[in-house]
């Protein structure tokens, strides 16, 4: 009887674990970083539209991808002086969805001015990805349609 419980005990054990894996670096569990960033001059400011990323860098599908942060560098100060602009969170509907294309507007953008932008993808647990661009523009307010 006291064998019996010990087996029962044992087994329900094992099955409660689940299955394990090794544990990972860090480095593999961020998000790749966002590409094919590209910047547009809009009637509103400075329109940015880039590629979410949906691996982590140990080429892992990723699931809990949280939002991004903007930041936006002077021409004349040039990659030394970026600075945060902006974030965009996500929710469910966004993080799932299949179109990868997510479009964000600086509507602080001076027309004249020129700026370079880069993005970074942040998961939900806060782990960051490498920033994705710089992307230069030279910004000209374009005519309301």
């Amino acid at each position: 009887m006291i064998r019996r419980t010990l087996l029962l005990v044992a087994l329900v054990a094992a099955l409660a674990c689940g299955h394990k894996t090794r544990p990972l670096a860090p480095e593999l569990v961020l998000p790749e970083a966002p590409s094919e960033i590209v910047a547009a001059s809009t009637a509103d400011g400075v329109q940015l539209t880039w590629k979410r990323p949906d691996r982590y860098t140990g080429g892992k599908q990723m699931n809990d991808l949280g939002g991004f942060v903007i930041e936006r560098a002077s021409g004349d100060v040039g990659s030394a002086g970026f600075a945060r602009i902006g974030d965009l969170q996500l929710d469910d509907r966004g993080r799932f969805r299949k179109e990868r294309r997510i479009s964000w507007t600086d509507t602080s953008a001076v027309p004249g001015e020129n700026y370079m932008y880069r993005v970074t993808a942040v998961t939900t647990d806060d782990y960051t990805s490498a920033p994705g661009g710089p992307v230069t523009i030279r910004y000209q307010r374009k005519a309301a349609r």
